[in-house]
């Protein structure tokens, strides 16, 4: 709304400017008599004001409607008293009444514009009765009326205001209607990522039991398989997974609640990306990766909290579990952007299911997957003002395009 009050004060000045071109005009050219006093004062007194409110607002961002109600009141009241010394209903001016009414159409609620139109039809239907007559000793120029001409520069002025201030005026409100409409997703999106978080802490603190019963049980059948080899190191496997399972609730606790400031100390960018690239490999080693590394500046100092590594783990992860043999992972940097591309070499996704990755919670894993990895991967990177985009399908394999600005992780 400060853009709208800056777009209505700039057209009440370029309506105040054309009101004394017109008044020099008929004084000059048509020798009417012009109570200059006056007429100065409200022009005076109107650009005044519009520079005390352009003062008063500069800035602050969210201006109030009422204030928008009393400005154009202002004007009302300014422009009626012009046309009472003016000739009233005779002044061609008069049409300028229906300007006030179109900006209040275009940025004030149905109730404000309907007083607005109500006292701009009250101050013309009042200037019908109540009016000084024109005092003029010439009435034609080169054989056209005054009052043609009048009609004429009138509607220029009125269409010029409406082309350049109320058009943009109108833009400026509906680019605010989708910033709001962007910003409602955005709450939305973060209240479903809450929720899902609320239910995840959940799911771990029940997990806890299971997971000791299963760890023991496991230790148990490892000591009765002493004398087989095979079944023993398939047990020692599952007393593995399950401690990396513990490891992972328990990180999951520690985190819970924790500021990036509180949960990841400094670390250089590529450090940062070396090491979460390394704990992928030993996690993923019977894959093939190919890892490329640019520098477009030299490292910089970041706060990266674990939730921005279970992010990226989340989309490494489902790259290694789409892939048939191979994941390539291109990183680069500068001093403002993190950029990763990560290709595998799987079957691709579907189109249809290339659109709602990461925005609902669906998995291209059937009944294998849930969803929720790269949902939440996309919640906490667009938190930190970043994107993930699918490439466009190809032959073969599914590209991921990460982009991630530093600003919201340097130290």
């Amino acid at each position: 709304m400060h853009v709208v009050l800056k777009y209505l004060l700039q057209l009440r000045l370029v309506l105040l400017a054309a009101e004394l071109l017109g008044l020099l005009a008929v004084a000059l050219i048509f020798e009417i008599e012009v109570t200059w006093p006056m007429a100065l004062g409200v022009l005076g007194t109107m650009t005044l004001y519009s520079a005390w409110s352009w003062r008063r607002w500069r800035g602050i961002q969210d201006v109030p409607a009422a204030e928008f109600v009393r400005q154009t009141v202002a004007d009302l009241v300014a422009l009626t008293v012009l046309l009472y010394d003016t000739g009233g209903p005779v002044n061609p001016f008069i049409s300028l009444f229906i300007l006030p009414i179109v900006f209040a159409a275009a940025t004030l609620p149905l109730r404000a514009t309907t007083a607005i139109a109500l006292l701009a039809a009250g101050s013309y239907t009042l200037l019908m009765f109540f009016y000084q007559p024109i005092v003029t000793h010439s009435h034609q120029l080169h054989g056209h009326d005054l009052h043609l001409w009048g009609m004429w520069y009138g509607f220029l002025v009125s269409a010029a205001c409406v082309a350049m201030f109320v058009a943009r005026i109108a833009r400026s409100l509906r680019q605010r209607d989708f910033a709001l409409a962007a910003a409602r997703e955005q709450m939305l999106e973060a209240e479903r990522a809450i929720a899902l978080g609320t239910l995840a802490a959940g799911t771990a603190h029940e997990l806890g039991t299971p997971l000791a019963s299963i760890a023991i049980l496991a230790a148990d059948l490892e000591l009765d398989l002493a004398n087989h080899p095979a079944p023993r190191a398939a047990v020692a496997t599952l007393r593995t997974q399950v401690a990396r399972c513990k490891d992972i609730l328990t990180g999951m606790t520690a985190d819970a609640g924790g500021l990036p400031a509180q949960s990841g100390g400094p670390v250089a960018v590529d450090k940062f990306l070396n090491d979460l690239l390394q704990d992928w490999q030993q996690a993923r080693s019977a894959i093939t990766v190919e890892i490329q590394m640019e520098a477009a500046a030299a490292p910089v100092l970041i706060v990266a909290d674990r939730t921005l590594r279970q992010a990226l783990l989340n989309i490494l992860n489902n790259a290694a579990d789409a892939c048939q043999q191979r994941v390539a992972v291109k990183s680069r940097w500068d001093r403002e952007e993190l950029q990763l591309e990560i290709i595998d070499d799987g079957p691709g996704v579907l189109e249809g299911l290339r659109e709602k990755l990461g925005r609902e919670v669906v998995s291209s894993k059937g009944e294998q997957g849930l969803g929720l990895g790269l949902y939440l991967a996309h919640s906490v990177l667009r938190r930190l003002g970043g994107t993930v985009v699918f490439g466009p399908p190809g032959t073969v394999g599914t590209v991921v395009e990460i982009r991630l600005p530093l600003s919201s992780l340097l130290t």
